[in-house]
C-alpha cells in the first residue's frame, strides 16, 4: 500500500511539474528594453550619410522623450551578409514572405513587432512607435506586439476586462495626436472616481485603448460599426458608453459627464 502511494505520490508531483513547465512557457518574460532595428543599404565603406542621417532623425523626433523608457537600438547595413541574414529573420517572425523581403524599399525599421519602409514612413510614425511600445512594455505590460497571433475582436477586448457594477467608458486615442492630449490632460485624468445616476453612486471605470498599439485598430472599426458611427465622427479622440458615443474634444468635454449622470455608462458590454 505504501509503495502504491508513494507511486501516486510521485506521479502528481510529475504532473505538477509538468503543467510549471507548460505555465513557464506560455508566460514569457517581459523584455527590458524596447527593441529598435534599422536597416539600411549602404554599398560605400567611406559613406555615412545614410545611418547619420537616421541618428539626427532619432534624436530629433525623440529629443524629449527617449528617456521615458529603455531601449536597445541596432543599425544594421544589409550590403554585409550577416546584416541581411539578420533583417530576414526579423521581418520573417513579423510575418514577411522571404520573396517579399528582397523588394521591399530601404531604410527599414522595426519596432514592437511592426516594421516602416522608407525614410518618409519612418519620420511620420518613429514617435508615436516608440511611444506606444512604452507604453505597453512598461505601462500596460502587454508584451511585445505578435502580428503572426490570429485574435478575433473578442479576444483583443480580453486585455481590457469590464468592471461589474460600474459605470463604463470606453475611451480611444492616439499619443501624438494633439487633440487626444488636450482631452486626456484637460478632461480624461480629472473625471471623477465616482458618479452618480439613478439616484446611486457608481465606480467610473475608463476603459483606454491606444488604436497603434497592436491591432487595436481592428477593435475601434468594429466600434464603427457596431454604434453605426458616420464617416465625418469617425476619429479619435473618441468614447463610446451604452447609450452612444462622443466625438471629438468639444463634444467630449461638453457631453460625457451630462451623459454618465444620466445612466449612459451603466450595462455597458462590449461589440459582439
Amino acid at each position: 500500500m505504501r509503495k502504491i502511494l508513494s507511486l501516486l505520490l510521485a506521479a502528481a508531483l510529475l504532473l505538477l511539474a509538468l503543467a510549471g513547465c507548460s505555465q513557464a512557457q506560455k508566460e514569457e518574460p517581459l523584455p527590458e528594453s524596447i527593441e529598435i532595428n534599422f536597416f539600411y543599404n549602404e554599398p560605400c565603406g567611406a559613406c555615412h550619410d545614410q545611418i547619420n542621417d537616421f541618428y539626427d532623425m532619432f534624436n530629433t523626433q525623440l529629443e524629449n522623450v527617449k528617456d521615458k523608457y529603455p531601449y536597445d537600438l541596432q543599425a544594421y547595413n544589409v550590403f554585409q551578409a550577416s546584416a541581411s541574414d539578420k533583417m530576414y529573420t526579423v521581418l520573417e517572425g513579423l510575418g514577411y514572405p522571404e520573396e517579399l523581403i528582397s523588394s521591399l524599399t530601404y531604410p527599414i525599421l522595426t519596432i514592437n513587432g511592426k516594421a516602416y519602409l522608407g525614410t518618409d514612413s519612418i519620420q511620420e510614425s518613429l514617435r508615436e512607435a516608440f511611444l506606444t511600445a512604452g507604453e505597453d512594455l512598461f505601462e500596460n505590460g502587454r508584451g511585445v506586439y505578435d502580428p503572426l497571433e490570429e485574435r478575433t475582436v473578442a479576444q483583443q477586448l480580453e486585455d481590457y476586462p469590464l468592471e461589474k457594477g460600474s459605470a463604463t467608458v470606453v475611451y480611444f486615442y492616439r499619443l501624438t495626436c494633439e487633440e487626444c492630449i488636450q482631452t486626456e490632460e484637460e478632461f480624461m485624468d480629472s473625471l471623477p472616481e465616482q458618479v452618480e445616476a439613478d439616484g446611486k453612486s457608481y465606480p467610473l471605470q475608463v476603459v483606454r485603448i491606444n488604436t497603434r498599439s497592436g491591432s487595436n485598430n481592428e477593435i475601434l472599426q468594429a466600434f464603427f460599426e457596431a454604434y453605426q458611427v458616420p464617416e465625418e465622427d469617425q476619429m479619435v479622440p473618441i468614447v463610446f458608453t451604452s447609450q452612444g458615443y462622443l466625438a471629438g474634444y468639444e463634444d467630449i468635454t461638453q457631453n460625457l459627464l451630462p451623459q454618465l449622470e444620466a445612466g449612459a455608462g451603466l450595462n455597458f458590454q462590449y461589440p459582439g
